[in-house]
């Protein structure tokens, strides 16, 4: 059988969902079978962010931090020659520093 939406239709009917229709709004309602509707709340849910630090279905704690402009463009300037992300540096910086 031929799926009524594909994923790029479906992504854009989430697109004009606000908070209040997530309440109310039924697989039918929405035009997705309800398979679909729990395939796209999946595929959603594995796009918002990285995986845990801490576990399977657990938040990971977080820290935000505040940088003097210099700092933070030699952090983006490591992160872009060594092709990681910006908070795996730190993290990573962190760890050494209690471990030591």
């Amino acid at each position: 059988m031929k799926p009524r939406m594909t994923p790029a239709q479906a992504l854009a009917a989430l697109d004009s969902l606000t908070d209040a229709d997530f309440e109310t709004v039924t697989p039918d309602q929405a035009g997705v079978t309800a398979a679909e509707a729990e395939d796209l709340v999946m595929a959603a849910h594995k796009a918002m962010g990285r995986p845990s630090l801490t576990g399977p279905g657990r938040r990971s704690p977080q820290l935000t931090l505040r940088l003097p402009a210099s700092v933070n463009d030699q952090l983006t300037a490591l992160a872009a020659r060594q092709g990681r992300r910006r908070s795996d540096i730190v993290r990573e910086a962190i760890d050494r520093y209690l471990a030591a």
